[in-house]
């Protein structure tokens, strides 16, 4: 069975084998499978564990960010897009399963993946 998540690799790998070169694919509209969502709270805290780091951690709310974006283009840039992590982003994704089959990486396997890759980069 293939395992899938949103991880860059795996990503690429269902655009390349299964949506670019399938013909059951061609003409229709596919969400690559992912993991529930999770809080950034659930998913800086695992990257951290990984990392053997305690979490810490604070919250900028709306009115903070609109005053530190007044200094930081980053944060006033990222104050434009807030709306979309206010709720969670759900993708359906069982069309691409049942079509394809596979299921996804949990997100501790692929954070500790994704880690592990980037420590063995030079």
């Amino acid at each position: 069975m293939m395992v899938f998540g949103s991880l860059i690799g795996t990503f690429w790998h269902c655009l390349s084998d299964f949506l670019g070169t399938n013909a059951r694919a061609w003409g229709e509209v596919w969400h690559i499978p992912s993991g529930s969502p999770v809080t950034g709270r659930t998913f800086i805290t695992e990257v951290l564990a990984a990392l053997g780091q305690p979490p810490r951690m604070r919250r900028l709310g709306r009115g903070m960010m609109t005053l530190a974006g007044l200094f930081n283009r980053q944060i006033r840039e990222a104050r434009e897009v807030l709306y979309q992590f206010e709720q969670p982003f759900v993708m359906d994704t069982s069309k691409f399963e049942r079509t394809f089959g596979g299921s996804v990486t949990p997100l501790r396997e692929g954070v500790r993946q994704t880690i592990a890759a980037l420590q063995s980069t030079p």
